[in-house]
């Protein structure tokens, strides 16, 4: 399907790298999320987005490319939500960010998308810290489901544990 075609649907994608347009500023990057609104939603659209990212309300006129790592995923995942998606896709929200940034996406921006009503589908290989924030896990295989549960589940799983987390349960 066509880009678009899939953001009709209601699915929203952040992408693992090339996530923000550097050149433009927050709110434009924040604009372009809204391409297939009206031009008149567009400001409502944006307030909805820094009620959920306040953070970004300081940053409106600053390039994207000037963003720590942080702050252009915490972007991203707003751009994605100006269309008001029912699905959110995250391709490896950590990916080249420090430790401690990389906790602050998974602990406190993801956890903030979560709360606008839209399902958040996160692919990425921090399993430990991805089970402490999810739902529901599902690990895929050669383009198969091979594990689901809920993180408990899993994380009570013999199998799971030492094939994904690198080691044996805790007794």
């Amino acid at each position: 399907m066509r880009t678009d075609a899939i953001a009709r649907l209601g699915v929203g994608y952040v992408p693992q790298v090339d996530d923000v347009f550097g050149p433009l500023t927050v709110r434009e990057n924040l604009e372009m999320g809204g391409y297939l609104l009206r031009p008149r939603a567009v400001a409502g659209r944006i307030e909805h987005v820094l009620a959920v990212f306040p953070q970004l309300s300081r940053m409106l006129r600053r390039p994207a490319g000037k963003l720590s790592g942080g702050e252009r995923k915490m972007l991203a995942m707003g751009r994605a939500l100006m269309l008001e998606p029912g699905l959110v896709l995250l391709d490896e929200p950590t990916a080249n960010l420090a430790p401690i940034i990389a906790n602050t996406v998974l602990q406190e921006h993801v956890r903030q998308l979560a709360t606008t009503g839209a399902s958040v589908l996160v692919v990425e290989q921090r399993a430990r810290a991805v089970l402490e924030i999810s739902d529901r896990t599902y690990v895929l295989g050669g383009g198969q489901v091979r594990m689901y549960g809920t993180p408990a589940e899993l994380s009570a799983s013999d199998d799971f544990v030492a094939t994904f987390l690198g080691g044996r349960r805790a007794a």
